[in-house]
Parts: structure tokens; sequence; C-alpha cells
């Protein structure tokens, strides 16, 4: 049977859906909506994230003067708070079984870091060591999501597009590892639009379909408030919920995405 080159209606067809992130945060901010659309649905969403933001800046006083964890401990914490409120059926780090090559000793990816190039678009970041998720060996990576999808036997794959969302070095590297990853296995990787549309009606962009989720905000906004040391809610807006990140940045986390079908 050959694939629907629609997104859309591979996804609706899809039992099983793996999502590929970089950061805990990102599993909310950039697919939120669309994660709680399709565990509404009744599919089976499991989730696979490379490195544990341990460079993330903290929102102040969003950690308290006693409180002894290490930034990665309270992401942890961070993130099994914002997938439980999406319904997420599971959850895995890149490099710890599952999500291991067969054979290989479990490895932790650590955040890449970034710096600002310009407005909105991030790059490399100069203290980034070679164990960074973007330094270290693609094939390492791709070997262990490979693992991931032989076990977890999703009928798609969602991932980042090439921009990366905002060209973070750790997004780029996640799109490379989960196309090189697909490839290896035949499973079909769905791209998430890095930019949304700014004409509410515009229905393609890009060579992305885009949807609306209805219904999803409560979701999303309790997910996304989860993540108090990178951010900080303000509220529901038209179209999705308004928030300022850790740097003091205004954004709209939105609740409609842009698909496309990887060839």
């Amino acid at each position: 049977m050959s694939t629907p080159t629609d997104p859309w209606q591979l996804l609706e067809s899809s039992r099983t859906v793996l999502a590929v992130h970089a950061h805990p945060d990102d599993e909310s901010l950039s697919t939120g909506a669309l994660l709680a659309s399709l565990v509404a649905a009744g599919t089976r969403v499991e989730l696979v994230t490379a490195t544990r933001g341990e460079e993330g800046e903290i929102v102040q006083g969003a950690i308290g003067a006693e409180d002894p964890r290490s930034l990665e401990e309270i992401r942890e914490t961070e993130i099994e708070a914002a997938t439980a409120a999406l319904g997420l059926a599971a959850r895995h780090w890149l490099g710890t079984a599952p999500a291991l090559a067969p054979g290989a000793e479990p490895r932790r990816y650590r955040d890449s870091g970034m710096q600002w190039v310009r407005e909105g678009l991030a790059g490399p970041s100069e203290s980034a060591g070679p164990d960074s998720f973007s330094r270290r060996p693609l094939e390492q990576a791709a070997g262990d999501l490979v693992a991931l999808i032989e076990q977890v036997r999703p009928d798609v794959v969602i991932g980042y597009d090439d921009e990366g969302t905002y060209g973070h070095p750790d997004h780029v590297r996640a799109h490379h590892v989960t196309a090189e990853a697909c490839a290896r296995t035949g499973v079909p990787m769905l791209e998430v639009a890095s930019a949304v549309p700014q004409e509410p009606g515009a229905t393609e962009d890009g060579g992305f379909a885009w949807r609306e989720h209805p219904g999803v905000a409560p979701t999303v906004l309790q997910a996304v408030d989860s993540y108090r040391t990178q951010l900080t809610v303000v509220g529901e807006v038209p179209g999705g919920i308004a928030i300022r990140h850790v740097g003091g940045q205004d954004d709209v986390v939105a609740l409609r995405t842009g698909l496309r079908l990887r060839r």
C-alpha cells in the first residue's frame, strides 16, 4: 500500500506516532497543539528528547534558593508534568534504552547551547563541547533513534524542518538525525513548519499544509506552564498561548500546525 502524500491524511490513518525533539519544552512549544489533538483523536503518541536542556537560562525566582536539584533534574520534572498534561503514552531520552543502538553503552547528549546571530535566528554556542548533541557523530544519534523506531514501530515520525524552528543547532541536528533514521527504517517523516504564516486563512506555505487545532488551548497552556524555569505564561490570546521566554522575548505558542511529508 502506498503512503499518502497528504501529511494530514497520513496522520489520520496512523495508530502510533513518534515525535522527536531536542530539549524539554520543545514538544510543548513547537508541537503541543498537534500532539494534544492527536491524543484527543485516540492516536498513541510517544516522545523522544535528545538532551536535558542543561544549558538553558533560568527564569528569576523559578528555583528556590534551598532547592538542591540541578537544572537538568528540574527540567526532567518539568517534562514529566508537560507530557502528562498532553496525554502522551510514553517518553524517552535519546541514548537511553530503548532509544539506544544495540550493543552501545548508555550515553547522554548534552545541550549544545546557542547564541543569537540576529533577531529570531540562533547559531552555535562558542562553548559547545565534544559531548554536545550537535557535535556528536550523526551516525551515533541516528543509530539510537533507529533502535527506538524499531521498538515503537510508529506509523509516522514527526520532526523539525531543516530550519529547526529558530536555527538552534540542536534543533537542526535533530532534523538531520530524524531524516537519517527515517530513511534507514522506511518510516515516513513529517516535518513541522518553523514559521507560522501571518495570514490567518493560509492553508499552504513552503509546501506545508496547515490545520487549526480547536479545543486544545487549555491542554497546551497546562503543558507550557510546566516549564516555569524557562518561560512565563501570559495567557490565552486569539490563535494561541502568549508567553515570555526567559530572555524576555514575547512569543505565542500557536494552536495551528504546518506539516509536509519529507521526500
